[in-house]
């Protein structure tokens, strides 16, 4: 498994996030100190661990997790009742919260949200194995013999792992964009094809169809739309091998060499001929592609 800075991902894909994480920590103490240690977390440790967790995918913001985790919204009234018995559970903290004041300085945190860390929750269990059954990503931070420096750690992973989290959403949403305006741009309608007079079809397989196919490869739904452009601009081509073996040497599992980009151009430039009637050199081409298939 990955490990950095003594951090060991135990679980997950760290490519692909799940935006639900859980970090623990060993705290490597006789366990009869935990009795009379006085540390407020102290409490939380179980079994020598301390375990905390964040959800990413339902709070990407301190508003969020204040609501879910505290019950406090900001919306009207629900604001007032409740940071009222957030307050009230709060022993000896009544007349130092001014709840208005509080308020005005939640609200005033919008500007900043961004740039603050969403909070993980302590959560207590009593087993490794129970944190490793848990949903999502799951990390380990390390052993420690303070339990002040165990609360640093088990805090720390969640905020750059929210970081990449939310950078994966970015990218992924982005994605999402590009193949919605591809899809969008292709589904034009009167779409030249192959067969259109005065239609170039080696310069735009080339510049336009290939392109598009190997630059949606990773994205199944953008390459499955590219695939579908592309064989509605070869409709009318009589040699249906030459279109499937285009498709298959753009594979979506992995990336084409130099024999594969070589067998695109001469594909493209058979079809090309093709739609010419130029025969004589059809030929030619074609026993460079069955040289070049056979080498690999």
């Amino acid at each position: 498994m990955d490990k950095v800075l003594n951090v060991e991902r135990k679980k997950g894909d760290p490519e692909r996030l799940d935006g639900h994480v859980t970090v623990y920590a060993k705290i490597d103490i006789d366990p009869a100190e935990f009795i009379t240690m006085k540390h407020p977390v102290a409490s939380m440790v179980h079994g020598g661990l301390l375990v905390v967790q964040g959800n990413y995918r339902e709070q990407s913001s301190l508003r969020d997790f204040l609501k879910s985790e505290i019950g406090i919204s900001f919306d009207g009234e629900e604001f007032g009742e409740g940071l009222k018995e957030m307050i009230e559970g709060m022993d000896g903290l009544e007349a130092a919260l001014d709840p208005q004041k509080l308020r005005e300085r939640l609200e005033n945190m919008g500007e900043l949200e961004e740039f603050i860390p969403t909070p993980a929750k302590v959560v207590s269990f009593h087993s490794e194995r129970e944190i490793l059954e848990q949903p999502g990503d799951v990390y380990f931070a390390g052993y420690f013999k303070r339990v002040g420096n165990a609360v640093l750690g088990v805090n720390a992973v969640p905020i750059i792992y929210q970081a990449l989290f939310r950078e994966q959403q970015m990218e992924s949403l982005q994605s999402e964009i590009e193949s919605l305006i591809a899809q969008i741009e292709w589904d034009e309608p009167d779409k030249a094809t192959v067969a259109t007079p005065g239609v170039n079809p080696e310069e735009l397989l080339l510049k336009e169809y290939i392109p598009s196919m190997l630059y949606q490869r990773v994205d199944p739904a953008g390459f499955a739309s590219a695939q579908k452009q592309f064989r509605a601009f070869m409709k009318g081509y009589r040699f249906d091998d030459d279109v499937d073996a285009i498709l298959s040497l753009i594979s979506k599992d992995r990336e084409p060499g130099a024999a594969e980009y070589k067998l695109l151009e001469l594909y493209a430039k058979k079809i090309a001929l093709v739609q010419g009637e130029e025969f004589a050199e059809v030929e030619a081409v074609r026993k460079e592609i069955e040289h070049i298939k056979g080498l690999l």
